[in-house]
């Protein structure tokens, strides 16, 4: 059904039996009981979604010789490292090094390539209030990183390093974490509170031990 050109004119002429087929090679699940308008409209959707969506790879013709063409993929020979929050704990870290800088690194003796966590009073900072470096493995181009507590701006910078020196390869954009409550984020297993009535009915002690329990290494 898919090689006809799916269109509201097309659809109509299909019995509710055919929609149901064909919605159900789209993946959309359609109980018995729908009306088929609303089936009709669901399939019109996607198809415009999938009309709308660019390919994965992007094709890069020269001239009109089609045999000339070349595919991009998600590689594009820069230098760039990135942060993603997986929580106000823990940064995913993922970078890439270009085939310039690869070659430029292996001839460096005793050249290591570590990941420098920048803590920034303002997002506009140049200079980091704070700085660790984190050492990379070798074999991947991404690691979780621990960020420390107390820290609402940091940036991650891709550095090498050697015996006297090092370099920034690359730095990411500012990354904002958020901030909870001052009285939640001063809390500490076995340590005395004096939560208000309004926070002793909800069970706090309960979720703070089960926090703990449960991502123990978060704190």
């Amino acid at each position: 059904m898919k090689e006809e050109p799916i269109s509201r004119e097309y659809l109509e002429t299909l019995s509710f039996s055919d929609l149901v087929r064909l919605a159900d090679e789209y993946g959309v699940d359609v109980p018995e009981d729908l009306d088929r308008r609303f089936v009709i409209e669901e399939l019109l959707e996607i198809v415009e979604e999938e009309a709308n969506t660019p390919d994965e790879e992007m094709i890069i013709a020269a001239g009109d010789n089609p045999e000339t063409a070349e595919i991009l993929t998600g590689n594009y020979n820069e230098t760039q490292v990135s942060g993603v929050l997986r929580n106000p704990a823990w940064l995913f870290v993922f970078w890439n090094i270009s085939d310039a800088d690869i070659i430029k690194l292996k001839d460096i003796p005793g050249c290591s390539l570590k990941l420098r966590i920048c803590s920034l009073k303002s997002p506009k900072d140049t200079l980091p209030e704070e700085a660790f470096e984190v050492q990379t493995s070798s074999d991947t181009q991404e690691q979780y990183v621990l960020i420390p507590s107390g820290k609402k701006y940091i940036k991650v910078e891709l550095v090498y390093v050697t015996a006297s020196s090092g370099k920034v390869l690359a730095f990411s954009p500012v990354i904002t974490i958020p901030q909870g409550a001052a009285l939640l984020n001063d809390l500490q297993l076995g340590r005395d509170t004096n939560f208000a009535p309004i926070l002793e009915l909800s069970g706090m002690n309960k979720i703070l031990t089960e926090h703990y329990k449960n991502h123990r290494h978060s704190f």
